[in-house]
């Protein structure tokens, strides 16, 4: 056993006693006075198992005591040093994301909602295909999905049926091609109490796969896009599943708990429900991996004392200083639209307008996610999977990518994960002081040289509102790793030159970066201070300055 894997035991004991998820088995494991209370769960013929995650090396000790046991089981087991490969889960520190082992985590993610609901064919392409990818993070729903481009049933259904057991085709009702919540009523035919093991098997080893793949699973716990009635269940019931899928999966080391997909389009689920829930999660995962919620319209309040990050759904990419200023947490944009020729309005951005938004909100020290919708049967999709699935959407279901943004993607997770420590935003330019409150502006105002102080009172006089507003049509995105790096994403600018102002006490190498065209050289060696840096004179550049040693 190492550190940083899941360490599993295995029990025998009677049957449980009416509920199959909810079980009396609790182990306390210890290491130099330290301890985790952790539960365990019902697998099926009388067989138990717990699951730990040892983030420390040495030797732990464990009791499991409980009903459904003849007598305690006491014993050690030894935690060997992590391999190069397993770095712990990922966990927030002030706003930026580290592994536990003190490995910085900068999120280039993607969607795949309902991608452990399809057949085996078709999961294997999209695991190959994750393989190959930048990506390492996706987000991907415990309950399968109804919507546009996703209308076929899962493999296996997470928990036995009440009443009508023999019945779980449920066919898609004529006229529902985009509904949601559309059998509200149906939730009571869920019995949360009996698990399906086939279910929960299979969805861990895709979990399994991910970790292998070196890729976090921002698991989607609740979604309102739903024929089965998983969105419609009881509070009551809503809280029995969570207590049962935290003892299954908390010992994963590469989850993330993401309450929904569009918490505020679920009417089944009240504000007070949602703040039960994550509160509820939070309580019952000792392992204590990251906890967001996703919007739609209304913002979540990233406030609360719970939830560890901002996970947003939005386009307003300007924000990410705001947003870090407000919450002193990491910032994710995990919905920005997606790639592609859909004839919905959230599905048909270019390839560029992709990458664009991942320059936009990462050189700000955010995190992105992509997503990729192409037509089924049109010409970029039209060999998307060689598994004989028909209307297959990456961003539904999986299967391959066709887009021109992860290629792209590709080469800025090179440039990322090669910086020096993770980015904050830069406090200067023109849309930073356009975003001021109105004293600050006004210090700052009264401070600027004779022969521009028309020019601030010009903007003093405009008003906190439009100022803000002003900037954010402002091409100026940028973000520092302390002074050791400095990067400006020039973003539709078209400059044959631009300004940075660097240090005055230290030396740095000056990289001109082609977003699109994927290059990048070195063009100023050894400058400090104020310095003009020679641009391609095209759209979607960025340079990169980096302290020499």
């Amino acid at each position: 056993m190492r550190q940083y894997e899941t360490a599993e035991l295995c029990l025998q004991g009677s049957a449980p006693k009416g509920s199959e998820a909810v079980v009396d088995l609790t182990a306390v494991f210890g290491k130099d006075g330290k301890t985790w209370n952790v539960k365990g769960f019902y697998t099926g013929n009388g067989q138990y198992k717990v699951r730990f995650l040892p983030e420390e090396c040495g030797t732990y000790t464990y009791k499991i005591t409980g009903s459904v046991l003849q007598a305690p089981v006491f014993g050690t087991f030894e935690a060997e040093s992590a391999d190069s490969l397993h770095h712990g889960p990922v966990r927030a520190d002030g706003t930026a994301l580290f592994y536990a082992d003190g490995t910085r985590f900068t999120g280039f993610g993607t969607t795949v909602y309902a991608m452990l609901h399809q057949s085996d064919a078709l999961m294997a392409e999209t695991f190959e295909t994750l393989s190959e990818s930048p990506f390492n993070k996706v987000r991907l729903c415990v309950f399968p999905k109804h919507y546009n481009y996703n209308h076929n049933n899962p493999r296996f259904y997470a928990f036995q049926r009440t009443g009508q057991a023999k019945d779980l085709t449920f066919e898609v009702p004529e006229g529902s091609e985009a509904a949601f919540s559309i059998t509200a009523k149906d939730g009571e035919n869920w019995d949360v109490h009996h698990p399906v093991a086939a279910f929960w098997d299979a969805f861990e080893e895709g979990l399994r796969k991910l970790q292998e793949l070196g890729i976090e699973a921002d698991l989607i716990l609740f979604h309102p896009y739903d024929r089965w009635g998983f969105s419609a269940m009881k509070q009551e019931d809503n809280l029995v599943y969570l207590d049962y899928l935290l003892r299954r999966f908390s010992a994963f080391p590469n989850v993330w708990w993401s309450l929904a997909n569009e918490y505020d389009l679920c009417p089944e689920i009240s504000l007070r429900d949602w703040e039960e829930i994550e509160a509820f999660v939070a309580e019952h995962d000792p392992f204590h991996h990251l906890l967001s919620n996703h919007n739609c319209l209304c913002p979540w309040d990233w406030s609360r004392k719970d939830t560890t990050h901002v996970s947003w759904q939005s386009k307003q990419f300007r924000r990410v200083s705001e947003l870090m200023q407000k919450y002193g947490k990491p910032v994710l944009f995990d919905e920005c639209r997606y790639e592609g020729n859909l004839p919905e309005s959230w599905g048909n951005i270019s390839g560029k307008r992709m990458v664009q938004s991942f320059w936009r909100v990462m050189s700000q020290g955010g995190h992105c996610t992509h997503g990729e919708t192409f037509f089924p049967g049109s010409k970029e999709a039209e060999a998307n999977t060689a598994t004989g699935e028909s209307e297959v959407v990456w961003w539904a279901r999986g299967g391959k990518l066709h887009g021109e943004s992860p290629a792209r993607i590709a080469f800025m997770r090179g440039i990322f994960d090669s910086l020096p420590g993770p980015l904050e935003p830069s406090a200067d330019g023109l849309a930073a002081a356009m975003s001021m409150p109105d004293e600050t502006f006004k210090k700052m105002e009264a401070a600027m040289p004779a022969s521009f102080r028309v020019f601030g009172e010009s903007m003093l006089a405009m008003g906190k509102r439009e100022r803000e507003l002003f900037a954010m049509t402002e091409p100026e995105y940028g973000g520092h790793a302390g002074d050791l790096a400095f990067l400006r994403y020039l973003d539709t600018e078209c400059c044959a030159r631009t300004e940075l102002r660097l240090p005055e006490n230290h030396r740095y190498r000056v990289d001109l970066i082609d977003t699109w065209n994927m290059t990048r050289e070195t063009v100023l060696t050894g400058v400090s201070g104020k310095v003009n840096v020679p641009c391609y004179g095209r759209e979607y550049c960025a340079v990169l300055a980096l302290k020499e040693e």
